[in-house]
């Protein structure tokens, strides 16, 4: 009987079960080296297991399900937003059980994304209105609208005001080592505005 774990390369003994020795001395035992055969879906790697799952570029983008062909039997597996070419996801447990022990290895998925080479008119103009609405200079649009919020949200102003605002308080700090005791009381309402902008840069 094959243990569960056994590898390829791996030897079985079966005692007694060899070639017989001298008259009256027990029998030989058989040593069987194990050929482990390769399979068309599941790759092997010690406990581990690999397989490839094509998605749709739908799927990659917007996230949904796939059943996915396990060792135990098939298996509905989640597929994120956003997923990206050649991403992997491991399935805990669903590997092969380690010899000499009740311990599994893990299924690895390699997520494939089919790319369809025969479109539609009308899928062809929405890809082109989904490119030309993310394109911007630099980053994608939407990306770029995100990271501007941020920025905002967290220095109170966008990056070329906030920079903007930065130089006019230097030239007003320069400027109040100079002026008369009015203008000095102004720049003083100036530094007190820089110091709230200060608080929500730490918040």
């Amino acid at each position: 009987e094959t243990p569960p774990g056994i590898d390829d390369g791996m030897n079985l003994r079966l005692n007694g079960q060899g070639a017989e020795g001298d008259p009256g001395a027990p029998r030989g035992n058989l040593i069987v080296q194990v050929v482990v055969d390769r399979d068309d879906y599941f790759m092997r790697d010690g406990a581990n297991v690999h397989v490839e799952v094509p998605i749709s570029v739908t799927q990659a983008i917007l996230g949904g399900t796939v059943d996915v062909k396990t060792l135990q039997g098939e298996v509905e597996m989640k597929i994120p937003k956003g997923t990206q070419p050649d991403a992997r996801l491991m399935m805990r447990g669903k590997g092969i059980q380690k010899l000499h022990s009740g311990a599994k290895g893990n299924q690895i998925v390699h997520l494939k994304i089919q790319i369809p080479t025969d479109i539609t008119a009308r899928q062809e103009e929405l890809l082109r209105e989904f490119d030309e609405d993310s394109a911007k200079p630099g980053i994608t649009g939407k990306i770029a609208e995100a990271a501007e919020s941020a920025f905002s949200s967290i220095f109170g102003s966008k990056p070329d005001k906030q920079n903007k605002k930065r130089r006019r308080r230097k030239d007003s700090d320069s400027k109040s080592k100079d002026d008369d005791s009015t203008k000095a009381t102004d720049s003083d309402s100036d530094d007190e505005s820089s110091t709230d902008g200060k608080k929500e840069q730490a918040v």
